[in-house]
């Protein structure tokens, strides 16, 4: 009977008898391996992984060798010294364009010249008597 399909071991046809997991397969209960038996499980268990991580091309061997990685980090440096650094974060923010009197500063911005841009901070009026 167990050899019915849809039975698990000679049950009805609308049951399934429930799957053990394999011996060396992960506990029920997860919190119960450390990240490193969890990492080699699935390394195990992976079926792409051949034991080692060897790139299949002759380009993915160029980029991981020792020569490829020097290569790599010598044109990404020139590369910066020919066209610079893009590290440059750039705030912009829209304003009114005539400053109250009651603002404790006042800004001035140079678009064409920024280094000749400016900030003036007013000293607190005096308390009235």
């Amino acid at each position: 009977m167990s050899g019915r399909p849809g039975t698990a071991e000679g049950g009805p046809a609308d049951t399934v008898a429930p799957m053990e997991p394999p011996a060396d397969g992960p506990p029920a209960d997860p919190e119960e391996w450390t990240a490193e038996q969890w990492i080699e499980w699935l390394k195990a268990t992976d079926p792409e992984a051949d034991g080692e991580d060897r790139p299949v091309t002759p380009m993915g061997r160029l980029t991981r060798s020792a020569g490829g990685q020097v290569l790599g980090q010598a044109m990404l440096g020139v590369a910066n010294a020919v066209f610079g650094r893009d590290d440059e974060v750039v705030v912009v923010s829209e304003a009114p364009s005539q400053p109250g009197d009651d603002e404790p500063f006042t800004v001035h911005l140079d678009p064409d010249h920024p280094e000749r841009s400016s900030v003036v901070v007013h000293p607190p009026a005096p308390p009235p008597a």
